[in-house]
């Protein structure tokens, strides 16, 4: 059967992408009162947030809890797909337990999945090269790249049955997990040169 990332057996299934999933654009700018994160606020998602399929941590956007309680049908699940709405098109993330609760931003749309695929499937497919290619061939706006919610409604999406599915997300996370694992090497080796280097730079150390 020929789909969108290709050839593929004939007892995939292929569907638009509203069919699988409840998709939602972030609040209006207007609507959010964005202020610094800290422990005592919710947590906004924006685009440069999105790396790797995971929500990093380290992002600054944030609300208070009863502006987020107001705006309550944008708060996140674990399992919720992020996608960039504007912008740098073709990134996304998944939700975990860690950002339950969190806030989807005004640049962002929500992938809530239903149906008989999973979000971990999902997740990959969104950023096979093709289905990239699909995303920015299919935007509006030339300064400023835009998806609509109706746009990305249509895609076409190809998935096999549940236990294949899990068995190509098995092998994907646990490169995903090899990958956030170096990323934290590299961050946390570039911050102790960022330490040393002034110490090293005034003699500090004693290097002679």
């Amino acid at each position: 059967m020929e789909s969108l990332i290709g050839n593929v057996p004939d007892s995939w299934t292929e569907v638009r992408l509203v069919k699988v999933c409840e998709i939602l654009a972030g609040p209006s700018g207007a609507r959010l009162r964005l202020e610094t994160r800290t422990s005592s606020n919710v947590p906004v998602v924006a685009p440069k947030d999105l790396r790797d399929n995971r929500i990093t941590e380290d992002g600054r956007a944030a609300v208070s809890f009863e502006l987020a309680n107001d705006l309550s049908r944008y708060r996140l699940a674990p399992g919720d797909i992020v996608c960039t709405r504007t912008g740098e098109l073709g990134h996304q993330a998944l939700a975990g337990k860690g950002q339950e609760g969190w806030l989807l931003g005004t640049a962002c749309l929500r992938l809530r999945v239903r149906g008989p695929i999973s979000a971990d499937y999902l997740i990959y497919y969104l950023a096979h090269p093709a289905v990239r290619n699909w995303v920015t061939r299919n935007a509006t706006g030339s300064a400023i790249p835009s998806l609509s919610t109706k746009t990305l409604g249509s895609m076409p999406v190809t998935f096999p049955a549940l236990s294949v599915q899990s068995a190509v997300t098995e092998v994907l996370r646990a490169l995903d997990e090899k990958i956030a694992i170096h990323d934290q090497i590299s961050r946390t080796t570039a911050a102790l040169r960022d330490a040393v280097l002034p110490l090293l730079l005034n003699g500090t150390l004693g290097i002679s």
